[in-house]
């Protein structure tokens, strides 16, 4: 991977409104590691769907908006 910001991790905690900034930011080149809660981020209800199917995995626009990006979920609620 290389960019302007090789070298640089960026946690990503935004909701749909900010998913652009977070795509810009990998684009660039950093390691951005987007925070789903438990259940996944809204915008995975988000339409149009990949061939039609509303599915959690199939949501256009988050694919798109989350491109060069890796995904971990957490729950903040669950003790440890």
């Amino acid at each position: 991977m290389t960019g302007a910001l090789h070298g640089r991790r960026v946690l990503d905690l935004a909701d749909e409104s900010g998913a652009y900034c977070g795509k810009l930011l990998a684009d660039l080149g950093a390691d951005v590691v987007k925070i789903e809660p438990p259940g996944g981020d809204a915008s995975r209800r988000h339409p149009p769907f990949r061939d039609g199917a509303a599915h959690p995995d199939a949501s256009l626009f988050f694919l798109y908006m989350n491109t060069s990006k890796r995904g971990v979920t957490l729950d903040l609620a669950a003790a440890q």
